[in-house]
């Protein structure tokens, strides 16, 4: 997480945690590691399902303890569904020798919990998927899945990762790859195939229409350290998190959540401020749970769609600078405006803090304003100054590409921090007053 690293506060687990229930995810796979007991308490209390997954897959005797240390410790958290004892063993999967490595670790799996069933990540391998209770396939796309269920009838199966397609959040077009950012699958095509677009949908789609199949875990919650691909430096780290480094949505949060949330839900992409160039043509998105909607420039309409359950609505219009508006209809009824304003500066800033059980760390969320509108502007610089008693942990601000060019002491009272396209945030320990201000 931006700011702290791996060395994450339980308070922090509990933001993240909060954050994906807000788009109305209830399970997790802990990929490709155990938990830390911490968040396995948190998904207890606050309702996720879990499937823990082994760190190393084998049978000799270090892996085999390994995998019985990790049942032994947390088979008393109702919250764990099922153990996944490997993921994606390229090296075993399609051979005879994988198949008994799974089923030899699912024996011992039972012997030490049998209450429990067994997983494994599946890449595209078949003989593995046959020692295990649950065949977790990683994308359907490297998988028959359709096959392997008529040629196994009883087999009992979910997605255990498909795509989001996500990319920088705030990130529309291929100008700063070579910065380390990069738009977004679900916009761009899949791997640069234009037939393929929405593939957050794709997935979803393939396991919605199968009631056979368990459901599918998107791959990944929050973008994270290490494996940048397609990238490669300055890019450091993956960007398909549905949220970025800090917990910040991406427009693909929007999408989960009008599929998995009951409330009405409209969200507008681009941000009318990231959209384009005077005179340009725009597609516009929404991803919405609302039965139609309509879409305005300018107050001008630009027509009303009607949008099926998991489908988003397209209109392609001229970029003009101003207002960029939609109303979603529930049973003929107006139920949910969506609102951009083009800004050039921010005047003002935006606090939030997330309500917390635990206390060991504030996580205070930061939103550049013009006027009450929000403002995804790229770069700006804030002052942050803390009272007595309150300590700086860390910050962050959700950029894939960002380098810490300085950090904050222990005992710092003010510190300069930087926003990207909008947002930033405070990692704080201890009760007190906080202000932040746009560096002039």
């Amino acid at each position: 997480h931006a700011g702290v690293g791996a060395a994450i506060p339980d308070a922090l687990n509990e933001y993240r945690l909060q954050r994906l229930k807000e788009l109305g995810c209830n399970a997790i796979r802990t990929s490709h590691n155990p938990a830390t007991p911490a968040l396995l308490d948190l998904c207890d209390s606050m309702g996720f399902m879990v499937v823990e997954e082994n760190r190393l897959m084998g049978i000799n005797t270090e892996h085999i303890a390994l995998l019985e240390r990790m049942i032994r410790r947390d088979r008393n958290h109702p919250s764990i569904i099922a153990w996944s004892v490997g993921n994606e063993e390229w090296g075993i999967e399609g051979k005879e020798c994988g198949e008994q490595i799974a089923r030899t670790m699912t024996d011992y799996c039972h012997i030490i919990d049998p209450t429990r069933v067994t997983s494994v990540g599946v890449s595209g391998g078949r003989n593995i998927a046959r020692g295990v209770d649950v065949v977790g396939y990683n994308y359907f796309v490297q998988n028959d899945v359709d096959a392997e269920m008529v040629r196994y009838a009883n087999r009992v199966a979910m997605g255990s990762e498909e795509t989001s397609g996500c990319g920088t959040r705030g990130v529309y077009f291929d100008s700063e790859r070579d910065k380390g950012r990069m738009p977004s699958f679900n916009r761009t095509g899949f791997n640069g195939d234009t037939t393929v677009m929405n593939v957050i949908g794709r997935g979803w789609r393939f396991y919605e229409e199968r009631p056979h199949l368990a459901g599918l875990f998107y791959w990944t919650g929050f973008d994270y350290r290490g494996e940048p691909n397609p990238l490669k430096y300055p890019a450091t780290g993956s960007q398909f998190g549905i949220m970025d480094y800090c917990g910040f949505a991406k427009d693909e949060f929007y999408y989960l959540k009008a599929l998995w949330c009951d409330e009405p839900s409209l969200h507008l992409l681009p941000h009318w401020n990231l959209a384009g160039h005077e005179g340009e043509e725009v597609e516009v998105w929404a991803y919405t749970n609302c039965d139609e909607v309509e879409l305005f420039v300018n107050g001008k309409s630009m027509g009303q769609q009607r949008i099926e359950r998991g489908d988003y609505g397209r209109w392609r219009v001229i970029y003009t600078p101003g207002e960029l508006s939609a109303v979603g209809y529930r049973n003929g009824e107006a139920t949910y405006l969506a609102l951009h304003n083009t800004v050039a500066t921010a005047n003002s800033v935006e606090t939030s803090e997330a309500r917390l059980q635990r206390d060991d760390c504030r996580v205070v969320d930061i939103r550049l304003m013009c006027d009450g509108a929000f403002v995804p502007t790229a770069c700006d610089r804030l002052r942050v100054a803390v009272a007595d008693g309150v300590e700086i942990v860390g910050w962050g601000n959700g950029d894939s590409a960002f380098k810490y060019r300085e950090r904050p002491s222990r005992g710092d009272k003010e510190f300069i921090i930087e926003a990207f396209n909008g947002c930033a945030q405070l990692i704080l320990r201890g009760a007190g007053d906080i202000s932040v201000e746009i560096v002039q």
